[in-house]
């Protein structure tokens, strides 16, 4: 498997840190690492989904953050939530972050914050600046969060990547995903499938 991976410095005041990308597949870093605003990544469970929004939104808080920006992280459900900021903790150095496992948050050596955050009740989700989110589980949150968490953005133009099955053809995700892919401009479309990864996984050393 080809794999690609990134150092780039992410600079602090008073000092900086090496960042180095961790290795991921070439369709991961396609779906996720572009320059678009937007992307919509329609993907099958255990294809690396997950891992890939989770690479891509600590880079975004390693590089863009500083004392007061805010990352998220939003998922429809609070068990979901907590599964992907159990695994974001594993994704990172030993010592790097200080850590609050009560209410989701991780606060980076530069200050920024990464919240963990469920998308039951859309009225929380408004009234924050956001610099970079992660919407997983896409097609199964209601739409008023997804409304709520582009208002969040749209004043610090921070990037989205929404992630998720194929789940009915009348909710938000799936109209939107629609539209990425027939080249809508500002966004990416991906399809990432369960052939996908084994392929990757078959050509290992």
């Amino acid at each position: 498997m080809s794999r690609a991976s990134t150092t780039r410095e992410a600079r602090r005041p008073a000092k900086s840190i090496e960042y180095v990308r961790p290795p991921l597949t070439p369709y991961q870093i396609a779906a996720f690492f572009h320059k678009e605003r937007y992307g919509e990544v329609e993907a099958s469970t255990k294809s690396g989904k997950t891992h890939g929004g989770i690479a891509w939104l600590n880079e975004e808080t390693i590089l863009l953050g500083a004392p007061g920006r805010n990352f998220w992280w939003v998922a429809p459900s609070y068990s979901q939530t907590e599964i992907a900021y159990r695994r974001t903790k594993l994704a990172l150095p030993p010592g790097l972050c200080k850590y609050n496992d009560t209410n989701l948050t991780i606060v980076f050596p530069n200050g920024a914050r990464m919240w963990f955050k469920s998308g039951e009740k859309p009225d929380s989700l408004y009234g924050e600046d956001v610099y970079a989110c992660v919407i997983d589980e896409a097609s199964r949150l209601r739409a008023e969060a997804f409304y709520a968490i582009r208002s969040t953005l749209t004043k610090t133009k921070g990037k989205l990547r929404m992630i998720g099955n194929v789940k009915g053809r009348r909710n938000w995700f799936y109209q939107l995903s629609r539209k990425a892919e027939a080249g809508e401009q500002g966004h990416v479309y991906s399809r990432i499938t369960a052939g996908d990864a084994a392929k990757m996984r078959a050509e290992l050393p």
